[in-house]
C-alpha cells in the first residue's frame, strides 16, 4: 500500500510522541523533529508508511542512542494480557466455533496499537474483547483460513504489537503448532513487539520464534533479514496481524490472510470497509 498525504501528519506526529518519550533536552527534540520533517519531505509516496516511521525511528536512535521508549509501556501490555489469558481460554472453549472465536479475539487485541493513539486503557482492552465476539466479521474467509491452516506445511505467523502477541497466542495453540513459526520485529519501534515481549508471554515455548531483521513498523520485505526471507519464501501460508503488515505486504503475490481492526481512515478506504471493521482479508482481495 502507498503513502497518502493523510499519513504524513501521523508520522510526524508519531515522531514527536516517541521523541517526547525519549528525550528531556529541548533541543534535542528539535534537532529531530526537524530531521523527521525532512525526512518527510523527501518521501517517496508509492513506499508504504512503516518505510517513513522506520527512517524517523533511525533519526530518533541517532540522537538517543536507541532508547527503547515504550519498554515500560510493551512490558505493562504483556501483563495485562497475561491476566486474561483465563477469561479469554474460557471465552473459546465456550464458544461454538472455537477457531472463530480465538481469531475474533486475535483481531481484538489489535486494538493495542500506540501508532495510532498514545494510549489505550484496560477498559479500553475489555471492551474490544466484548465487541469482538459479536461485530461482523468475514466467517467464509474464517472458513477459508482454518481449511489453509489444516493443508498448510510452513505457516508463518507475522506479529504486531505487545500485548497483543497474547492474544495472538490463542489462535497459535489451534494450529499445528510444529508447523508454525512467529515473527517479531528485529529491533524496538513503537509499542511493536520484539522478542523480549515474545519471551515475557511464553510463546517460544509454543512455536519457533524469529526476528525480521529490521525495526520498520511491518514487514519491508527490502529490510529484512536474509534468514527472514528465507522463512518467507518458504512459507505456504502467511498469516499477518495489522495495519502495518497490511500496508506493507497487501500487494505481494503470496497466500496472505491479514487480520485486523481497520483503525485509520486511510486504511479503511483502501479496504473499502468502514473504520472500526475486524477485517480477515487475503492478499490483492477486497475485504466484504
Amino acid at each position: 500500500m502507498k503513502t497518502f498525504l493523510e499519513c504524513v501528519p501521523c508520522l510526524i506526529r508519531q515522531a514527536y510522541t516517541v521523541a517526547a518519550k525519549t528525550v528531556n533536552d529541548q533541543e534535542i527534540r528539535e534537532k529531530i523533529m526537524r530531521e523527521a520533517l525532512i525526512a518527510a519531505s523527501k518521501l517517496d509516496f508509492e513506499n508504504s508508511p512503516p518505510v517513513l516511521s522506520q527512517k524517523i525511528q533511525e533519526i530518533i536512535n541517532k540522537h538517543t542512542g536507541g532508547i527503547d521508549a515504550y519498554k515500560e509501556i510493551k512490558e505493562n501490555s504483556d501483563k495485562v494480557a497475561l491476566r486474561l489469558l483465563d477469561e479469554l481460554h474460557e471465552k473459546i472453549e465456550n464458544s461454538e466455533c472455537k477457531f472463530e472465536t480465538a481469531i475474533r479475539l486475535a483481531i481484538a487485541g489489535n486494538i493495542i496499537d500506540f501508532g495510532v493513539t498514545s494510549y489505550v486503557s484496560d477498559e479500553t482492552i475489555e471492551a474490544a474483547i466484548t465487541e469482538s465476539l459479536t461485530s461482523k466479521l468475514n466467517t467464509e474467509k474464517v472458513k477459508e483460513l482454518q481449511k489453509a491452516v489444516t493443508k498448510a506445511e510452513n505457516i508463518l505467523y507475522l506479529l504486531d504489537n505487545a500485548g497483543e502477541v497474547v492474544f495472538d497466542k490463542l489462535l497459535i495453540e489451534l494450529m499445528p503448532t510444529e508447523k508454525v513459526t512467529a515473527v517479531v520485529r528485529g529491533m524496538p519501534i513503537l509499542n511493536d513487539v520484539t522478542i523480549e515481549d515474545a519471551r515475557l508471554t511464553g510463546l517460544p515455548q509454543m512455536v519457533k520464534v524469529i526476528d525480521n531483521g529490521t525495526n520498520a513498523p511491518g514487514t519491508v520485505l527490502e529490510l529484512c533479514s536474509d534468514n527472514f526471507l528465507k522463512e518467507f519464501e518458504k512459507a505456504d501460508l502467511i498469516i499477518a496481524k495489522g495495519q502495518g503488515n497490511f500496508e506493507t505486504l497487501n500487494h505481494i503475490d503470496k497466500n496472505i490472510f491479514f487480520l485486523l481492526k481497520a483503525k485509520c481512515p486511510v486504511v479503511a478506504r483502501e479496504l473499502e470497509c468502514n473504520l472500526g471493521d475486524m477485517i480477515i482479508t487475503q492478499t490483492n482481495l477486497q475485504c466484504v
